[in-house]
């Protein structure tokens, strides 16, 4: 081949001269020659530069859900709440059935007890030897009467030395004859003991000699003493017979308990101070005066002045003296003053509204 090229070459090149030699008239174009066979593929031109990174392709679809994760540890125990309000009430219960009769407090009652009689005691707690209290009429020879006086040692309302009796002197105070008041709350006993367990303190065998004068309970059991019915009545009284000192009149104690001041000489008592006020303030004074007319007027006039009381008249002693004067229109005051001569609560309680009227009733 490339000799071929050569000698078309060397040719093209001999004609040329011989052109020049001899110039003519240029000949018509020549018809084109066929076309040359395409040539040999060249090698491989370098890599070309790197191109301009493309645009972002678009957002894939969601992927599918993952699997659930395993369940995490339980949380620590919260703050106990607060407390709730308190609910109402439930609705009462019925009424369970009656249980089946049987022996209650205090058992069973001796007959003696149930045959007793009350006013009979009270008489007899003021002064049992009289005929009143089914005594003999003859007081025991020897000690003073006071000193085997039930109502001595502990009052006329039964309280002891907390109330009524709280100034009251006796044996260690400075009263030879009388025995000291007792601390003993008898109306507790009366309600807290059985009437044989009462019976048995009143009569009290181990107790002192009777006609001794000392502030020990009595053996009222020994010969002289009481008998088995007026111990019974006494008994009966104590549960039965009583009046509530505040149903009739109001008391205030005040002060120190009674005692000796040795810081001076001579020494000095003390004693607490004993104020009554609200006499018959729960009465009716119109009925009283109607309970009077019928239970004193005959004995203490009109206006009450008619029998002199230690220096008082009947108005002025139940203004003074109330803790007192109830037992007596009510258990009498032997050789003056007829028992049960007012034995309802009511009733008395409209005689004091009457008789702490002190126009009516006035002081003598």
């Amino acid at each position: 081949m490339t000799r071929k090229i050569w000698l078309a070459v060397a040719g093209a090149a001999v004609l040329a001269v011989i052109g020049v030699a001899c110039a003519g008239d240029d000949g018509a174009d020549g018809v084109p020659g066929a076309t040359g066979p395409a040539g040999a593929q060249g090698d491989t031109g370098p890599a070309g530069a790197k191109g301009d990174t493309g645009d972002a392709g678009a957002k894939g679809d969601t992927g599918a859900t993952g699997a659930q994760g395993e369940t995490g540890a339980a949380g620590a125990t919260g703050a106990a709440g607060a407390t709730g309000a308190t609910g109402e009430a439930g609705a009462d219960g019925a009424t369970g059935a009656a249980g089946a009769d049987g022996l209650d407090w205090p058992g069973l009652i001796p007959a003696a007890y149930n045959d007793a009689d009350p006013i009979a005691g009270g008489a007899a707690y003021a002064k049992w030897w009289k005929t009143d209290g089914g005594g003999t009429g003859i007081q025991p020879t020897g000690p003073a009467a006071d000193f085997m006086r039930c109502k001595s040692c502990h009052a006329w309302d039964g309280n002891g030395n907390r109330s009524s009796y709280a100034n009251r002197t006796g044996q260690s105070s400075g009263k030879a004859t009388r025995p000291d008041v007792s601390s003993v709350d008898l109306r507790a006993a009366a309600l807290s003991e059985t009437p044989s367990e009462l019976f048995d303190l009143i009569m009290r065998p181990a107790g002192r000699p009777l006609l001794q004068e000392s502030n020990a309970h009595p053996n009222y059991s020994a010969e002289g003493g009481l008998t088995d019915d007026q111990a019974w009545n006494i008994v009966k009284f104590m549960k039965e017979g009583w009046m509530e000192p505040t149903a009739l009149y109001d008391l205030t104690v005040t002060g120190e308990q009674m005692s000796w001041d040795y810081s001076t000489t001579p020494r000095t008592l003390i004693t607490p101070t004993l104020t009554y006020s609200n006499v018959g303030a729960k009465g009716d004074a119109v009925n009283g005066a109607a309970v009077y007319t019928q239970a004193c007027f005959e004995c203490h006039g009109v206006d009450g002045t008619e029998i002199d009381i230690g220096g008082r008249s009947l108005g002025q002693f139940i203004r003074e003296k109330p803790h007192e004067a109830w037992f007596k229109a009510k258990f009498g005051e032997p050789g003056k003053m007829d028992p049960a001569m007012v034995t309802v609560l009511s009733d008395m309680q409209d005689l004091y509204a009457a008789l702490a009227d002190v126009t009516n009733f006035p002081d003598p």
